[in-house]
């Protein structure tokens, strides 16, 4: 249920971040925010989305990353064809 429920926010904060934002639809807003947080609007947004997951170290970040491990896990999966096992939990392949 919780991998489901985080599925969906995801989803929705990648909604966000394309439909409202003109942003890339495979990247989250936090990760977003993370990725221009020199800029100061995205700085301020980066500071309260950080704030609103007060019980992650630096969420922003985290879904950054997240979000490249899994874009190289897609990769890898193109190149050969084969699905590769993967935790999604320790954020390596």
């Amino acid at each position: 249920m919780r991998d489901w429920l985080g599925g969906i926010a995801a989803w929705l904060s990648q909604g966000i971040n394309c439909a409202l934002l003109s942003g890339n639809p495979d990247m989250t807003l936090s990760a977003r925010c993370y990725l221009n947080r020199h800029k100061p609007r995205w700085r301020t947004a980066y500071r309260i989305i950080n704030r609103l997951f007060f019980w992650q170290q630096d969420h922003c970040q985290r879904s950054f990353r997240s979000d490249v491990v899994y874009a190289i896990y897609v990769l890898k999966v193109s190149q050969n064809g084969k699905i590769i096992p993967r935790d999604p939990t320790s954020g390596q392949l």
